[in-house]
Parts: C-alpha cells; structure tokens; sequence
C-alpha cells in the first residue's frame, strides 16, 4: 500500500490554503503524496529528471503503464479529495509513437510533444498553468502541451468526451495527488504578474483517429501573436456551401442513418471535400467515410498537430506546411482520396499526401459516402455536382444549425 503523506495547510471542503514553503522547491518523498494547491491562483513547477536508461519505442504492454521511471501523474481534486475532477499524465521523453501527455477529460488518446523536452537534458523544469479556458504546459520553458477547454477530443469510443473537458475548465480544482513521483521536486508559482497574450498565438513548432485507443525562475514566455488570416477558395470550390452537419446526434442515429450523409464516390473523385473550417492544434476536423451500404468504414481527422485515418491507416505528426498555417485561422481545404492517395490541399497546393496500401487501400476504396463528426455550425463545405445530399443534410442542419 502507498504511503499517504499529506503536504500543505488543512482547509474546509470550501476554501484551500496553499502552505506558504510551497514558494520553495520541496522535495516528494512517497509514490503518492497529497497537498492544497489552488491551480487558478499558482503555476504548478515541477523538477524532474530524466533516467539514465530508457526506451523510447517500448512495447505497448509498457508504453501505457503509468509506474514506469519517465512518467508522472496527478490527479485533480476540487473541494476534497474523494472530488476527482482531473488526470494528468506527462513523461520526461518523448516516445516514437507520441505517446507523452494526455489529460484524461480532454483526450482520447496519448498527445505527442512539440519537441524532445529540455533537448534531452537530465534535469527538467515543467510548468503546469491553469487558465479560465484553456491549460499549458512547458518545459524548460518551451510550450510542450496545450488544451483549450472548449476543444475537448470527440470519440465514439469513449463517452464523456468532450463535455468533460470543458467541465474541467469551470472546475475550482484547490488539492492535488501526486502519484510515482518520488524524488521528483515541486513548486508553486503565483500568478500575479503572469501577462496572459490577448488573441492565441501561432505557433510552428512540431508535434505529434478514434479506433485505437522554465527554467524556475524564469517567466512564462509570450508568443508572438499573429493576426488571423482567410485562406481564399480555390478554384474548386465552386458548389453551394452547407454547415458540416454534426452526424452524432440522437436525430442521425450517432452517425448511422444514410439521411445524414452525403454520397460521393471519393476513391475516384478528382474533386474530393473541399471545407472551411478554423483550424487549431487540439480541435480535430473529422469526416466519416461509409460504404454503399451505410456501414462506417472509418474517420479521417487532422488538425496542426497530427493526421489520423482509422484502422491505423494514418497515424502520424502533421508535416511543418500544415503546421505553418497558423492557430485560428480559417482556411479552406479540401480532402481526396483519389485511387488510394490521401491529400489535403490548401490554396491549391499540396500540403500533404499520403498512399494508401494493401488493406487499408482495399477499405477505403469502398468508400461512397461521409458525414462530419463533431464540427460546428460554423465550418461550411462545398456540395458539388458530384454530390447528393441526404435528407437532413439541409442548411440549417434539421434545426441544429439556425439560420440568421
């Protein structure tokens, strides 16, 4: 059994009030260890220390175990501790796979970081920061993570999502438990003074589909912040714009009934789905795929950071012209498939590709209809000539998408 060892002040089931020595680093002595910590009010520091020995492409019996030497965990409490409202887990290396980071509420799977942390240093200095809408984490100063509360993952497979994550977000979360985080040191940083940049900013930096599941002293670095741009219609572009209906709705049957999608042989089209969306780095935009017979063959998603079709067909880190995009823009974009090539064009231009092969080709050619999954009323596609319309592909959405 763990030893429980309880740092910081008592305090109400109301109120929480941080141990003034928590300012200094303190050392975590036992595998789980409680305390009261305010995260609307302090930055959360960590120093960790990368082993000496590690495997960054273990076996997956391993990579998910959470007791393992490079990976932390904490748990987030709101007015006691039997509250869970949170999970953190991070890991001081960055695996092949991506697998280093994920809060449980808000991904469906592990998240890849920007970079390997520290350049691979031994000893690392991690700042959690909690905002009203969204959280950060760096290393070293240098942005790793980040998760805006309203851009929770969506998944079939795991229930909750993304309302849990922006449950997170209005939480009041005052104590925390570490857990396999011995010999690691803590601290709390207070947050006056802290300036918070008024728009997102973009971000170029590096970083890492639903079926397989700074330095201490230093302040919290500004991005420059750039203004958003509109990425002009290609020539493409040429059909009546539609809302991407979301098809996971009681009304569409969670994405299973025809009415709600729109029917177009994919796999030999030149034109593909060209979209307007905002795109971010968290906030995934999906299409379902569906064969003649109304059956999901599966999900292709991407934002800034990574690219996903399902069946482990795409699995991979979003290449530096997506990434140059820009957080929060809009852009128009457009997805094909044509004979098993997988493309996103941007502005006419190829921004990335990928061939499909063996089975993953011989799935998706079957593809003859797609829907949008968990995208709002204020992205918008082209419905062309080579297109049908469900039923409730309408534009306002069967009601769900009012018109002005």
């Amino acid at each position: 059994m763990y030893a429980v060892l309880v740092l910081g002040l008592l305090s109400t089931a109301f109120s929480a009030v941080i141990d003034p020595s928590l300012t200094e680093w303190r050392l975590v002595k036992q595998d789980l260890e409680r305390i009261m910590f305010p995260l609307r009010d302090y930055i959360l520091e960590v120093k960790a220390f990368r082993p000496d020995t590690y495997n960054t492409n273990p076996p997956y019996s391993e990579l998910f175990r959470t007791d393992k030497s490079t990976t932390m965990m904490i748990m987030l409490h709101s007015g006691t501790y039997k509250s869970h409202v949170g999970r953190l887990v991070w890991n001081t290396i960055k695996y092949d796979r991506g697998y280093d980071i994920a809060i449980e509420e808000c991904n469906v799977r592990y998240q890849a970081y920007n970079s390997w942390p520290a350049n691979k240093e031994k000893e690392q200095i991690w700042a959690w920061n909690f905002f009203d809408d969204r959280v950060e984490l760096t290393c070293n100063g240098d942005l790793q993570y980040e998760q805006n509360f309203d851009e929770g993952e969506f998944s079939p497979y795991k229930p909750g999502l993304p309302e849990k994550c922006l449950a997170l977000g209005s939480q009041e979360v005052d104590r925390l438990t570490l857990k396999h985080m011995a010999g690691e040191y803590i601290r709390a940083r207070p947050k006056e003074g802290v300036v918070e940049p008024e728009e997102p900013a973009s971000s170029s930096a590096p970083s890492g589909g639903p079926d397989d599941i700074v330095f201490a002293t230093t302040p919290v670095p500004t991005e420059k912040t750039e203004k958003p741009t509109t990425e002009e219609p290609t020539s493409d572009d040429d059909g009546e714009r539609y809302p991407t209906c979301n098809c996971w709705t009681r009304e569409c049957g969670f994405c299973s009934k025809s009415a709600c999608t729109v029917k177009q042989d994919l796999y030999n089209s030149e034109q593909g789905v060209t979209v307007t969306s905002h795109v971010k780095w968290v906030k995934l935009n999906s299409i379902m795929l569906f064969d003649e017979d109304g059956n999901s063959l599966g999900i292709f998603q991407w934002n800034l950071k990574r690219i996903s079709l399902s069946g482990n067909c795409i699995a991979c880190n979003s290449p530096s012209a997506i990434k140059k995009l820009g957080r929060g823009t809009e852009q128009t974009w457009t997805f094909s498939m044509k004979d098993g090539n997988v493309q996103i064009k941007v502005g006419g231009k190829v921004l990335y590709e990928q061939e499909l092969m063996g089975r993953c080709r011989d799935i998706y050619s079957k593809v003859a209809s797609f829907s949008f999954v968990d995208m709002s009323c204020q992205n918008s596609f082209s419905l062309t000539d080579e297109m049908e319309a469900g039923d409730q592909v309408v534009p306002d959405c069967g009601g769900t998408c009012p018109r002005e």
